[in-house]
C-alpha cells in the first residue's frame, strides 16, 4: 500500500498558480489550518477558492481568511463572507492587483453544486434565487444569466456543478489508508468537497492504524484521499 503520509509542504506542493481549491469548514470550524498555513508559505497566486465562507479576518484570522490576507486568492466562491472585512475591501478596491472577485452563492445551493459535482451530475433545479440577482448572475463559464426552467407550474434555476483541482479537508481521526472520521460539526462541507476534487489532501488531528476506525463512522473513504498530513489541532467547540 502506498504511503500517503506526507509533510504539509510536500502535500501542497502540487498546488500551483491558477489552481482551483476547495476548502472544508464552516466559519473555519473543520478547516485544515496546517494545510492552509503550508499553502500560504508556498505562495501560489491567482487561486480560485471554493468554501462556505471567507474564514475569519483580523486578529482572529483563521481558515480561508489566511489565503485572502496573503493575496493568493483571485476568485472566491462562497456563501458567507461577513466575518472577514478584507473581502469587502478588496472587492471594492481600485488597485487591480489587489482586487478580489467574490461570487456569492446561497448556502444550500453551494452545498448541492459541490455534491452534484462529486456525483458526476450535470446540474440541478432549485427555486432558490428565482426573480433575484441570483438569477441574473453571470459567473458561469458561458457568461450568460442562469437558465430558468418551468416545471409543473413552478419556476426553477438550473444550477451548474462545482468541482476543483484540489480539496483541503480536515479529519478528526484518519487512518493510514485515508479513511476519515469527523467529530461533531467539523464534518460540514468536508465530505462533499472530498468527492468533488481531483486531488484530496487531509489534515488530521490524529493518524491511526488502518482498520482501527469503526466502518460506520467513516465520513470519507480512503480511496478518495491522495495524501494525509498530521498536526491539526482539536477545536474546543465542535
Amino acid at each position: 500500500m502506498r504511503n500517503k503520509i506526507l509533510t504539509a509542504a510536500e502535500a501542497v506542493a502540487p498546488i500551483g498558480d491558477g489552481a482551483s481549491v476547495m476548502v472544508g469548514g464552516f466559519m473555519a470550524c473543520g478547516s485544515p489550518e496546517v494545510l492552509i498555513d503550508a499553502l500560504v508559505e508556498k505562495g501560489p497566486k491567482n487561486l480560485t477558492v471554493i468554501g462556505n465562507d471567507a474564514g475569519w479576518g483580523g486578529k482572529f484570522e483563521r481558515g480561508i481568511g489566511k489565503l485572502i490576507h496573503a493575496g493568493l486568492v483571485k476568485t472566491l466562491i462562497a456563501s458567507h463572507v461577513g466575518l472577514n472585512p478584507e473581502v469587502a475591501a478588496r472587492m471594492n478596491t481600485d488597485v487591480e492587483a489587489d482586487k478580489l472577485e467574490c461570487i456569492l452563492v446561497p448556502q444550500g445551493t453551494l452545498a448541492e453544486r459541490v455534491r452534484v459535482g462529486g456525483y458526476g451530475l450535470g446540474g440541478f433545479l432549485t427555486p432558490t434565487g428565482v426573480g433575484t440577482i441570483v438569477e441574473t448572475d453571470q459567473s458561469y463559464a458561458s457568461g450568460e444569466p442562469k437558465r430558468v426552467i418551468e416545471f409543473n407550474g413552478k419556476k426553477y434555476l438550473l444550477e451548474e456543478p462545482l468541482r476543483a483541482d484540489f480539496a483541503l479537508v480536515r479529519g478528526s481521526k484518519v487512518d493510514k489508508f485515508g479513511n476519515v472520521y469527523f467529530h461533531g460539526t467539523t464534518v460540514n462541507f468536508n465530505p462533499l468537497m472530498a468527492m468533488a476534487a481531483d486531488h484530496v489532501i487531509v489534515g488530521a488531528v490524529e493518524i491511526v492504524e488502518t482498520g482501527t476506525l469503526d466502518p460506520n463512522a467513516i465520513g470519507v473513504s480512503g480511496v478518495l484521499v491522495d495524501s494525509i498530513v498530521g498536526g491539526e489541532q482539536p477545536w474546543p467547540i465542535q
